[in-house]
């Protein structure tokens, strides 16, 4: 694996200087964990073989479940030039901080490793006179920083005389705090880790998600928070995205992987691992999965599926099997029909909104499967424009046809949906809701897409708040899992729509003492005025190309064409099944934000500061957080002030396990 470890190595033999062997260990130095909350031991090291290990705890030797302590038996399941051993499904009742220290023996030497991890009490209650909450809802604007939530404000109410006209519901909520977004291995996250860390409480890797760092590749698990919750209060997960379910923030809930791309078995683990039966001793009870990603689901050889034998896990290690209390399952099967076993499973299967509104009739299904797109879901500017039945301007067709996906609902409708379904366990439930294309919108750089996507997204956070308000029991948080692209509103067109588009090509002029004009265009300060955008009762903008229009700007960009108009099209969707990506090729889409058509025929040109070319990139900014509680419920305020993103873990568990305030 990719990432590493603080590791303190010590030769142990006296003399000359002579090689050791390196030693892994997990979990990661620093790692705090749930009284009770479940995780893997594991000391790995590579060098020569034999290879022999030890582990104590405070002192205390721990014996192995795969592998044997002081021996030269190993777990079996270590890549070549690896030994490992494991201890599955560890927890501790023992609060305070906990000393491990592990040895690694092989043919060249000992290395030596001291870690530290503690273990919180979240039942301990805090005086208060409360009650615990029964359900959480986390909103996640993937991508979203404070400008892509200042913008949409400004899109969907304006401003006059310097005051805010309006509201978005999730500048509403009482609790306002700023979080950090550092994976375990750099300061810029990706969205895997990014995600983990809220429902974990641990940092991983990017890439990585419920796992701790392991070169030897033996994927040493720690517990998810629907995990937890399922086993020890019997609860639901719900998870809805905008993305294909595979990708990294939805998986980030309920999935175990040292690789965020390998999609069948992403897949699988949801129901694998679900605890459809019911036993409450492992598993996620994930009653709700909604998005796009049905490639995943269908048979592979049929039109639009990725399932092969290359996207696929083997079957799971038989320690890893009985110290987590799991299904025997898992392999390499890219003949499953995924949306069938589902369905056998009691749920519910819908691939339209259509389909979904016959699905939600009356009381509605225990159990939902939605899969509304191939790859990732299709932006809200798009599915509007089919909604509307007008074309987007400079648009030759719908967008949502030539996805092979003509009939998606909106976030909000989703969100409405989960939750119909989720509260009817008793037992209270997890929901993870994802505005997925904040982010993805903004590494394209179109940013009248990702502010529609803002305004997306706070529609749903309003359908969570007025859920809290009618039901109880209920923390809804509203966060990111990080910054995208340097996101920045730098002004306001001038001159107006009409004389933009009547401006002569600036794509020639690269020479950097010749001013592009459209880039005279931007108007800054006293210029840049109040734009003021009329919303159609959809509640979102008739057109984002008018007079005055906002315009933003981006610190962690790629390269680009800039013209200052909305793009008539969106660049190929990345997780479209290669059937579908083709057939967008033929018809003239963009694969990279460069290559737009429009844009490279006129736009004036900017190089990106960032190393890939081809898209903007996550950045290290703090994000912003709000939160609300239910009926008088005080666990809002946990959330105020600055905080690390694996506190909020902390803070969500404490409110659901103990008092609420």
């Amino acid at each position: 694996m990719k990432r590493t470890m603080a590791v303190l190595v010590l030769v142990l033999a006296a003399g000359p200087a002579r090689a050791v062997p390196t030693l892994t260990v997990a979990p990661a130095d620093g790692a705090r964990f749930l009284v009770a909350q479940r995780f893997d031991l594991r000391v790995e090291g590579k060098g020569t073989g034999p290879y022999s290990a030890t582990l104590a705890i405070d002192g205390v030797p721990v014996p192995f479940t795969s592998g044997l302590q002081n021996t030269t038996s190993t777990d079996g399941i270590s890549l070549a030039g690896y030994g490992g051993f494991n201890v599955r499904g560890y927890s501790s009742a023992a609060r305070g901080t906990h000393v491990v220290t592990a040895t690694f023996t092989d043919a060249t030497g000992t290395a030596t490793s001291t870690t530290r991890f503690e273990v919180i009490d979240p039942f301990a209650r805090r005086g208060g006179n409360g009650k615990p909450l029964e359900n959480v809802i986390l909103m996640v604007g993937d991508g979203m920083g404070v400008a892509h939530r200042t913008a949409a404000r400004i899109v969907r109410y304006g401003v006059r005389g310097g005051q805010p006209q309006g509201w978005l519901a999730m500048d509403q909520l009482p609790g306002t705090g700023l979080v950090t977004t550092h994976s375990l291995n750099s300061i810029i996250t990706d969205s895997a880790p990014g995600m983990a860390c809220y429902s974990t409480g641990n940092h991983a890797n990017n890439n990585q998600e419920g796992v701790f760092p392991s070169p030897g590749i033996a994927n040493p698990f720690f517990e998810y928070m629907s995990e937890y919750l399922h086993r020890v209060k019997g609860t639901s997960l719900g998870i809805v995205t905008t993305a294909d379910v595979e990708d990294a923030t939805p998986a980030a809930n309920a999935v175990h992987t040292l690789n965020r791309n390998a999609g069948q078995g992403i897949v699988d683990q949801y129901l694998d691992e679900a605890d459809a039966g019911g036993a409450g001793t492992y598993g996620t009870g994930l009653a709700v999965l909604m998005g796009g990603g049905r490639r995943w689901f269908l048979p592979g050889g049929q039109f639009g599926s990725s399932r092969s034998s290359s996207n696929d896990y083997p079957a799971l290690p038989a320690d890893l099997v009985a110290g987590w209390d799991l299904p025997s399952s898992g392999g390499v099967d890219p003949a499953r029909d995924l949306v069938a076993d589902f369905q056998a499973a009691g749920f519910a299967y819908a691939d339209t909104k259509t389909a979904l509104d016959a699905a939600m009739a009356r009381r509605g299904p225990s159990r939902l499967l939605g899969l509304f797109g191939f790859g990732n879901m299709n932006v809200a500017v798009d599915k509007l424009a089919k909604r509307r039945g007008t074309l987007l301007a400079g648009a030759p067709t719908y967008t949502v046809d030539d996805y092979h996906a003509p009939d998606q609902p909106m976030l909000d409708e989703m969100t409405a949906a989960a939750l119909k379904v989720l509260k009817r366990n008793r037992h209270g439930f997890v929901l993870m809701v994802e505005g997925a294309h904040i982010d993805k919108q903004s590494h394209l750089m179109d940013a009248e897409r990702a502010i529609g996507e803002v305004i997306e997204f706070d529609r749903a956070v309003e359908v969570a708040r007025r859920f809290a308000d009618e039901e109880g029991d209920t923390l809804v948080l509203v966060m990111a899992d990080h910054e995208c692209s340097g996101f920045s509103l730098i002004g306001a067109l001038t001159g107006g729509v009409a004389a933009l588009q009547g401006t002569p090509s600036d794509a020639a002029k690269l020479d950097p003492l010749t001013q592009p004009e459209r880039q005279k265009k931007v108007g800054t300060y006293d210029a840049a005025s109040f734009p003021r955008y009329a919303i159609l009762d959809d509640g979102y903008p008739a057109t984002y190309d008018i007079d005055g229009k906002m315009l933003v700007g981006y610190g962690a960009s790629g390269d680009r064409y800039e013209t200052w108009l909305a793009k008539p099209r969106p660049v190929i969707d990345s997780l479209l099944p290669n059937d579908i990506k083709g057939e967008l090729t033929a018809a003239s889409y963009a694969a990279v934000p460069v290559t737009r058509p429009e844009d490279a025929a006129d736009g004036f040109f900017l190089r990106g500061q960032a190393v890939g070319r081809d898209q903007a990139v996550h950045t290290a900014a703090d994000i912003p957080l709000s939160a609300y509680s239910s009926h008088g419920s005080r666990a809002w305020q946990r959330f105020v002030g600055v905080q690390t993103n694996t506190d909020v873990f902390f803070k969500v568990m404490q409110s659901v396990l103990s008092d609420d305030g």
